[in-house]
C-alpha cells in the first residue's frame, strides 16, 4: 500500500532497528505500536518515508526516514 505525505501511521515491526540513527530530533529510538505521521514522502534515489512520532504533549520523540523494507506500518 502506497503511503501519503501527512498520513498517520501505526508501526508494526521494524525489519532494521541500527537504521534509527540519533539525531538531534530523537528522544528515543523508534518502537514497534508507535503512532506517527508521514512527514515527507522521498522518490528518488529510491522510496522512503521520513516519520516524525510526538508523545501527548506533542513533543517530537524521534524523527526518522526509512525504507518500506526496513519498516512495516499500517493506516490509521
Amino acid at each position: 500500500m502506497p503511503f501519503k505525505q501527512y498520513d498517520t501511521v501505526k508501526v508494526i515491526e521494524i525489519i532494521n532497528p541500527a537504521k534509527a540513527v540519533k539525531s538531534e530530533f530523537d528522544v528515543r529510538a523508534p518502537k514497534v505500536g508507535d503512532v506517527a505521521a508521514i512527514v515527507e514522502v522521498y522518490s528518488t534515489p529510491h522510496l522512503g518515508y521520513e516519520l516524525e512520532c510526538c508523545n501527548e504533549e506533542g513533543i517530537t520523540q524521534w524523527l526518522v526516514t526509512f525504507e518500506p523494507s526496513e519498516i512495516h506500518m499500517v493506516l490509521l
